[in-house]
């Protein structure tokens, strides 16, 4: 099980480049990727960002992404000409406005066009093969850092859902006493209202009591959450990657029937148990929030 929760850097020379990359992941309820490449790499962004979809489905990634040249020589290029004719229009401009300032190197090349770098297609090809090595050696180290918190995640849970197991076994055992304990309410309700000597109808008693009970059964919430649970720890323990949105779609289902219970029950115990239950459920939820 990965938390969302990761980190990993690495900085690798390949070939004639320099590559440094960062990701920094934190929780999120989708994939919300922020990358960073200099203007010149930008047509690979595209790339990057399939690359990171097929290794994470849900978090807010930050991907830092800085790429140099170990030999650059070969790809700046510069235009003699156009330095030539900015040159020439500046000194014109200086001349016709009597002025005496300098023409130096720093104002031409403010001039963007005078000097540029010129990656072709097979250029970039190899800029994209020493990048995927790194990228592959980065996710890894994230990964690696993910299932670490992730363990301790699985262990946390693991705990919270014992508890709620139990929490549930003791709901059950005290909705076995429900019809005794409405029995033995409503006849001393009854003797309190009733004279003395006043018999209570037993049949009477039973017919209410039934209905009472009826009104009170909980016996599909219960049956619910432990199937609930069941399947909380079968994903738990399941190699499939993405865990988080399913780990949190059941802990709103235990949520809901604990508040069920509470609502329907009319015995002190039951109810301090559902509520004891929705304590618990909030505490999974805030952790599976962070589960990948």
């Amino acid at each position: 099980m990965r938390s969302m929760t990761g980190y990993g850097r690495i900085e690798k020379v390949v070939g004639n480049y320099n590559y440094t990359v960062e990701i920094k992941s934190l929780n999120g309820k989708y994939l919300n990727l922020k990358t960073s490449l200099a203007g010149i790499f930008s047509p690979l962004e595209l790339k990057l960002q399939d690359y990171l979809k097929k290794h994470f489905g849900r978090g807010n990634l930050n991907v830092y992404v800085d790429i140099r040249f170990v030999n650059p020589e070969n790809f700046v290029q510069i235009d003699s000409g156009l330095a030539k004719a900015y040159y020439h229009a500046l000194s014109k401009i200086k001349t016709d406005l009597s002025m005496n300032d300098d023409i130096t190197l720093d104002i031409l090349t403010r001039f963007k066009e005078i000097i540029r770098i010129n990656l072709d297609e097979q250029s970039m090809d190899e800029v994209w093969s020493g990048l995927s090595q790194c990228l592959n050696d980065v996710v890894v180290e994230v990964k690696k850092f993910q299932n670490r918190e992730g363990l301790n995640l699985k262990l946390l849970i693991t705990d919270y859902i014992d508890q709620l197991s139990d929490i549930v076994e003791n709901i059950y055992a005290k909705s076995l006493e429900m019809k005794e304990v409405f029995m033995q309410k409503l006849t001393e309700d009854l003797n309190q209202l009733l004279k003395p000597d006043t018999k209570i109808n037993p049949d009477r008693l039973e017919l209410e009591v039934a209905m009472l009970a009826e009104r009170s059964d909980i016996s599909e919430e219960i049956e619910r959450l432990k199937i609930h649970l069941k399947r909380f720890r079968e994903i738990l323990e399941s190699p499939e990657e993405l865990k988080g949105q399913n780990l949190d779609f059941l802990s709103q289902e235990m949520h809901r029937e604990f508040n069920t219970i509470a609502s329907k029950s009319k015995i002190a115990e039951i109810t301090n148990c559902s509520i004891d239950g929705r304590v618990i459920v909030n505490k999974v939820r805030e952790q599976v929030q962070n589960i990948h």
